[in-house]
């Protein structure tokens, strides 16, 4: 029996890196498109390096069942961002279709019709590219793991006295651990599943009270300031007008300020996958 081969894309960060470790663990024949080599390689994984500007040599999705689509290029990288990443999915798109490849589309939470952020705007305008008559997206939660936006959230709280919420960090989060949602990939593929799917827990807690949970299984006492949402923004933008970088940027401040809950009891059920809770998916990565 031919052992199933897939495609990742973004596979420098935090979930691309995991679905290579994921998928070649699982026997898979992994093919991990990214922007540049890592120092550390899974030994045996076929690394190509990839960019959405440009078109990718169309024999790397020959013999290919599947592709996760990650790759995605940051306004603060390229202001011609939103343009490359449409682009660049559609170019995927064609190259899936054209080779009887699977693809799964990685949204997000943050895409939705009152986005402001590139990143969200982007992401939503990037949905349409698929037909969710035969292929997948899945609208991710705040994904939980060693590395990526968690990791820097947990190093950042861990090394501060104060830390600053913004809009009183009232906003809505809804979670899924990094091992959840690998399983979750890997699930639809074999089932051969199809749709639009958003995964998180159902249950939203306030950023606040999720804050306060890394905190104190820290056991550390931080002390949490308030800062309006617009006031923030302003010194975001006021920073890098003048090239200096602060923990949180604007487009960061303009996600933040749109967080919207997702009923996922529903998609979850369709599934057939059951969710760690908040609390011990930050004990998985801090223990």
């Amino acid at each position: 029996m031919n052992k199933p081969s897939i495609i990742i894309t973004g596979a420098n960060g935090f979930i691309g890196e995991s679905l290579v470790s994921y998928f070649f663990a699982k026997g898979w024949l992994v093919k991990a498109l990214v922007h540049y080599m890592p120092i550390n390689k899974v030994i045996g994984v076929d690394y190509v390096l990839y960019n959405l500007e440009e078109k990718p040599n169309e024999k790397i999705f020959e013999s290919v069942n599947y592709l996760v689509h990650g790759a995605y290029l940051k306004f603060d990288k390229n202001k011609n961002s939103d343009a490359i990443n449409i682009q660049g999915t559609k170019t995927l798109v064609d190259l899936c279709r054209k080779n009887n490849i699977k693809p799964l589309f990685l949204s997000s939470f943050s895409a939705h019709k009152d986005a402001e952020s590139h990143y969200g705007k982007t992401k939503l305008e990037s949905e349409k590219l698929f037909d969710v008559s035969k292929d997948v997206i899945l609208k991710t939660g705040f994904v939980i793991g060693k590395k990526g936006l968690s990791g820097e959230l947990v190093n950042r709280i861990r090394n501060a006295t104060f830390f600053p919420l913004v809009g009183s960090g009232v906003q809505p989060i809804q979670t899924i651990h990094i091992d959840d949602l690998c399983l979750i990939i890997e699930k639809v593929f074999v089932e051969n599943i199809v749709g639009l799917y958003c995964v998180a827990e159902a249950e939203a807690i306030s950023m606040k009270t999720f804050y306060q949970e890394i905190s104190d299984q820290l056991n550390k006492k931080t002390k949490f300031i308030s800062f309006s949402t617009s006031l923030l923004y302003f010194i975001c933008k006021m920073f890098e007008s003048i090239g200096i970088k602060l923990p949180v940027s604007s487009e960061n401040v303009l996600g933040l300020k749109h967080l919207t809950k997702f009923d996922t009891t529903k998609d979850l059920n369709k599934l057939g996958v059951t969710l760690k809770y908040y609390k011990e998916s930050l004990r998985a990565v801090l223990k």
